[in-house]
């Protein structure tokens, strides 16, 4: 046992030593690094380093949680903790903290990926890829992020361990013109394979072919959605099986288990795996990970559970907390049948839509909700894309889009950026799907 661990395991009998019934204390050691470009330059890069260990605390059904910072003042924090915890209310769904000792797997992690050399390297060779595809007038921006976190947990009721999660991410965004752009991304938790070109050129074809759009035209259509687009869909779908959001009413699967909610076509999965950036091999309660099938061929399958939503629902965690909230990790979407290229074909008129922001729900339980398109928004006519265009919103429902896919693509992208709503990777293919509404921004 080094000495963070040590040290982590000293502030969970602290805690014991002055009452606490369960205690679990989480220390994350973090190397970063992050490079800001615009305008094909570089204008920061910074690194730094960090010490933060999570302390949950429950006393007589009352749950507490703080931070230390670089394990300075413990014991001021942990009596204040209790001060908190004694004027705090019952909570009569806690369950309890995951108990007994587990084994995990080895972690896969890159320590590599924060000790490269020229982090600019990858910047510039994104940059290039981008002016390659756009032109030599195409200014690009975005962040390069890599980030190592060696993880010790020690939970009062068994679980005790170590972890190791590596990432490095590019998000690149190319301008063709002053208001038309492409975004591409490269997210990998190992340096083998992280292409930068690759989400550069991916950029840049979309900037190019979004040149001189029109405003779009309300109506209902066939839209291919982009990986980086599909990702935000399954940030939206597989955070509402968490068994909280169940419990809120903020979910399109209340009381959906076992029922048909997607296209026999769809199946989704949440895996931290290891290529993933959301890679782990235990939750916040100690309890290893593995992998959760979400929706099987169209129905769903499971809630995803801590111990406590657990004993609610009576059945068991399934190693996604989340003290207070389970979540998915890593939302991957089975491929399917047909490539690309066979996709545009399929489409006699309809959209290919690349990226989005700005997901809002009028009615989580319903799944009412709208989406702003950015970057590259395209009309396709028998199969190719004949116009770009602009000004769009999508306002459609969560539950109905999920039923009406009708097309998913053998390729799979990981995708991560900062505007996915739900902040959640995921393994993303190009999905078609059918009867989308397109309204215009009022």
């Amino acid at each position: 046992m080094n000495e963070t661990h040590a040290k982590t395991e000293e502030i969970v009998k602290r805690c014991k030593a002055l009452g606490a019934d369960e205690v679990i204390a989480q220390t994350t050691f973090g190397s970063y690094r992050q490079t800001r470009f615009s305008n094909n330059q570089i204008d920061i890069s910074v690194a730094w380093n960090n010490y933060v260990t999570d302390v949950a605390l429950a006393w007589k059904n009352r749950i507490v949680a703080t931070q230390i910072i670089n394990f300075q003042n413990v014991d001021e924090r942990i009596r204040r903790l209790f001060e908190i915890v004694k004027v705090s209310k019952e909570n009569p769904m806690f369950g309890g903290f995951a108990k007994g000792r587990f084994p995990y797997q080895k972690s896969k992690a890159d320590r590599s990926v924060v000790n490269i050399e020229n982090p600019a390297e990858y910047v510039f060779e994104a940059i290039e890829a981008a002016r390659k595809e756009a032109g030599p007038e195409t200014n690009a921006g975005g962040i390069l992020f890599t980030k190592l976190e060696d993880v010790y947990l020690v939970s009062s009721e068994g679980p005790n361990g170590e972890d190791c999660r590596s990432a490095i991410e590019l998000s690149i965004r190319a301008f063709s013109q002053k208001e038309t752009s492409g975004h591409g991304v490269e997210c990998s938790s190992i340096l083998k394979g992280f292409d930068a070109a690759r989400a550069g050129e991916k950029a840049g074809e979309i900037a190019k072919l979004a040149k001189n759009p029109k405003a779009g035209v309300e109506g209902r259509y066939d839209i291919i959605f982009d990986p980086l687009f599909t990702g935000s869909l399954l940030s939206m779908w597989g955070s509402m099986t968490s068994a909280f959001a169940i419990m809120v009413q903020m979910s399109i699967f209340v009381d959906k288990l076992n029922q048909k909610v997607a296209s026999d076509i769809v199946t989704l999965r949440d895996t931290p795996a290891s290529y993933s950036i959301a890679n782990r091999v235990f939750d916040d309660e100690g309890m290893p990970t593995k992998e959760n099938v979400l929706i099987n061929k169209g129905v769903l399958k499971t809630y995803l559970h801590n111990t406590s939503t657990a004993k609610i629902f009576n059945t068991e965690t399934t190693g996604n907390a989340g003290i207070i909230m389970p979540s998915p990790w890593n939302v991957e979407m089975d491929a399917g049948g047909m490539n690309r290229d066979e996709m545009f074909q399929e489409v006699k008129r309809g959209l290919y839509l690349t990226n989005t922001w700005y997901t809002r729900f009028q009615n989580y339980a319903t799944g009412d909700f709208s989406t702003i398109p950015r970057d590259g928004m395209f009309l396709i006519e028998k199969g190719e894309i004949k116009q770009s265009w602009k000004d769009i919103r999508l306002s459609d429902n969560a539950l109905k889009m999920l039923s009406n896919v009708v097309g998913i693509s053998k390729e799979r992208q990981h995708i991560y950026w900062w505007g996915i709503d739900g902040d959640l990777p995921s393994l993303s293919p190009y999905i078609l799907i059918k009867d989308v509404q397109i309204t215009r921004p009022k």
